[in-house]
This record gives structure tokens, C-alpha cells and sequence, in this order.
């Protein structure tokens, strides 16, 4: 009975470890394409995770995980659309100094 009783947890413990690994490299994965490509390509990556839902099963996982996501996408639109304008202003204000 003891021997069964440590394999079925030995069992149980590989599955969780899978389980865990096999979500981390997903969003792991989403993230940095996340944040490697251009904002236009977000709504694609939501149905993936959408329909990528039942590898998760625990809702909280899936919750908290799909935030990270839209916050980092957030954040990282607004770096680029930050980093654009301060660009815009720099070149401009360079030029207007250039001319005269």
C-alpha cells in the first residue's frame, strides 16, 4: 500500500512539473512574441491563447498569466509610441537648430 501510495505521488508530481514547464514555455513563448512584434499582431495572439485554454486548467493560472500578457503589451506599446514621439521631437528640434 505504501508502495502504491508513493508512486501514485511520484505520478502526480511528474504530471504537475509537465503541466507547469509545458505553461511556462507557452507564455514564455507568447511573450517574446509578444514584445517582438508589432502591436498589430496582438489580437492573434489572444485567440491563440484563447483557444489554448484547455491546456490551462486552473483559471487563476490562466487569469493571471493572459494579464502579464496585455500589460506587457501595453507597456511595450507605449515605450515604442514614446520613443517615437521623443525621436520626432529631437530630429526636429536638431533640424530647426541645423537650419539656423
Amino acid at each position: 500500500l505504501t508502495t502504491s501510495i508513493s508512486q501514485s505521488c511520484d505520478l502526480s508530481l511528474i504530471q504537475l512539473v509537465f503541466c507547469i514547464h509545458s505553461h511556462k514555455e507557452t507564455f514564455t513563448i507568447l511573450h517574446h512574441l509578444f514584445t517582438n512584434f508589432s502591436h498589430s499582431s496582438t489580437i492573434f495572439f489572444i485567440i491563440i491563447i484563447i483557444k489554448h485554454y484547455y491546456l490551462i486548467q486552473d483559471f487563476y493560472l490562466f487569469f493571471c498569466s493572459t494579464l502579464f500578457i496585455c500589460s506587457s503589451i501595453t507597456l511595450y506599446t507605449s515605450l515604442t509610441m514614446a520613443l517615437c514621439s521623443h525621436n520626432k521631437y529631437y530630429h526636429s528640434a536638431h533640424t530647426e537648430q541645423f537650419i539656423s
